[in-house]
C-alpha cells in the first residue's frame, strides 16, 4: 500500500482511495497513477510515461498522456486538498504534496 496525504493505492489490489472515497480507474489511469506514486517527487517525462504505459518508443506529438494526465487529475484531485498531481512546464509531471508556504 502506498500513501501519498489522503490518497491510497492498494497495489494488490489495485484499489485507489482518496480522502476515504473509492476512485474507480480505467486500467491506463491506474497504470500512470502507479508509476507516478512509485516515484513520488520525481518529474516523469511524458517520453518516460509513455515508453512505461504503452511500451514502445514514441516518435511525433501526442497528446495521448496529457489526455489520460487530465482524466487522472480530475478522479484524483478535483473536490480534494492538496491537490497531489502536477505539471512541471517543459518537464513532465510529478506526484507530491505541495510545500506549505508561511505569508
Amino acid at each position: 500500500i502506498l500513501d501519498v496525504a489522503d490518497l491510497t493505492v492498494d497495489i494488490e489490489r489495485r484499489q485507489v482511495r482518496r480522502g476515504g472515497e473509492d476512485i474507480p480507474l480505467l486500467a491506463k489511469e491506474y497504470a500512470i497513477l502507479e508509476y507516478l506514486i512509485r516515484n513520488q517527487g520525481a518529474v516523469l517525462s511524458r517520453e518516460q510515461i509513455e515508453n512505461r504505459i504503452w511500451n514502445y518508443e514514441f516518435t511525433g506529438s501526442s497528446n495521448n498522456v496529457d489526455g489520460y494526465m487530465s482524466r487522472l487529475r480530475k478522479k484524483i484531485d478535483d473536490g480534494f486538498e492538496p491537490k497531489l498531481i502536477h505539471t512541471v512546464r517543459g518537464a513532465g509531471y510529478v506526484l507530491k504534496v505541495p510545500e506549505r508556504t508561511t505569508q
